[in-house]
């Protein structure tokens, strides 16, 4: 049984886990890549199809996403709840965008995170730790009526706002956060999937059955063929001798797969910038005339700059530097040299912008 899980593993996609910072495997496989794409990347928002019959629904959600997405290249996953439709949407060109700028090879299929963490309510609200950040809900009859992302937990009057939106009273309090696990299979919408998606949810499984199906069909016609020629210990012994060399064969599989997760593993290790590119940003985020004292790089995400400028300003350059989406917690503080100021902060990779719901 574990020979027969390596070699059906083998027909399964590996999973990995579409960040802001970038891609994480989260299961092995050697069928592609299907990825599960971060909240924060998708925009959210649900499609009434009452009007619409059921053969002519695939069109009406097409145009209907092109007209609501806010992404030029706009990619989807649509999970149907009896009339209504739960879409999620995303930039093709932003998901695919890697490390300097190249792009990364598209996976087989692409899911949203949010439907591998949880599970469908009846009613109700639910406030769900993400990889990256949280993700408030809001459910009616099995259907997630209103999706919203925060890099933190909500204050109360953002969270009361979010709940006006999906036609809730104000709430006294925001909810504790709910730690969901990744899983293995998506959640199920009662809508019924089409044909490639059940496929692809259920693809392991079908995979050890055709598996299963094709030894089982092999080994009797085995037996039927070498009963009438040669001894049973022969057969047993080319039994041993196929199974020792299909060991091998997966072994050599498995060891290549984990070499390629690991020089992977080492590529997302490089540094967001360069230092001639953080220079170039460097001059054009400082305004007036100015002189550079001293340039640090402590580690590969940390820049500290020593700079004399006329009558520096710590609070307009710590708002020029956030304002660059490439400097994160940035901080500016007077030197001890005249006309002199301090600046340190963590670099960021660049990324594509993108609105999200």
């Amino acid at each position: 049984m574990p020979l027969l899980n390596r070699f059906a593993r083998g027909f399964s996609a590996s999973r990995w886990l579409r960040g802001s910072s970038g891609l994480r495997q989260v299961s092995e496989g050697g069928n592609g890549q299907e990825w599960l794409l971060a909240r924060q990347l998708c925009a959210y928002t649900v499609l009434d199809g009452s009007a619409v019959p059921a053969r002519k629904r695939k069109g009406f959600v097409d145009m209907a996403l092109a007209r609501w997405s806010p992404f030029a290249d706009t990619q989807s996953h649509v999970e149907w709840v009896g009339d209504r439709a739960m879409a999620w949407a995303w930039s093709r060109g932003r998901v695919l965008a890697g490390p300097d700028a190249m792009a990364l090879s598209p996976p087989r299929r692409i899911f949203p995170e949010s439907m591998f963490r949880g599970t469908p309510l009846a009613s109700g609200e639910q406030l769900v730790q993400l990889d990256e950040g949280l993700e408030g809900r809001v459910w009616r009859d099995h259907l997630l009526v209103a999706s919203r992302w925060w890099d933190e937990p909500p204050a109360l009057p953002d969270w009361n706002e979010f709940r006006r939106g999906a036609g809730l009273a104000p709430a006294s309090v925001v909810p504790e956060v709910l730690a969901a696990s990744l899983q293995a299979q998506p959640w199920a919408a009662s809508g019924s999937p089409d044909l490639r998606e059940a496929f692809g949810h259920y693809r392991s499984m079908l995979a050890a059955v055709a598996v299963g199906v094709a030894c089982t069909v092999l080994v009797a016609l085995l037996v039927g063929v070498l009963a009438l020629k040669i001894s049973i210990w022969q057969v047993d012994r080319q039994i041993a001798e196929q199974e020792q060399a299909l060991d091998k064969i997966i072994t050599a599989r498995d060891d290549a797969l984990q070499a390629r997760a690991a020089i992977d593993a080492r590529l997302a290790l490089r540094p967001p910038a360069g230092q001639v590119e953080l220079l170039g940003l460097v001059s054009g985020l400082m305004r007036g005339q100015w002189q550079l004292l001293e340039w640090k790089l402590p580690d590969a995400r940390t820049l500290e700059v020593t700079a004399r400028m006329t009558n520096p300003d710590p609070r307009a350059i710590v708002a020029a530097w956030e304002a660059s989406q490439r400097f994160t917690d940035v901080t500016a503080e007077l030197g001890k040299q005249p006309n002199s100021v301090v600046i340190k902060a963590h670099v960021k990779h660049a990324t594509a912008k993108g609105p999200r719901a």
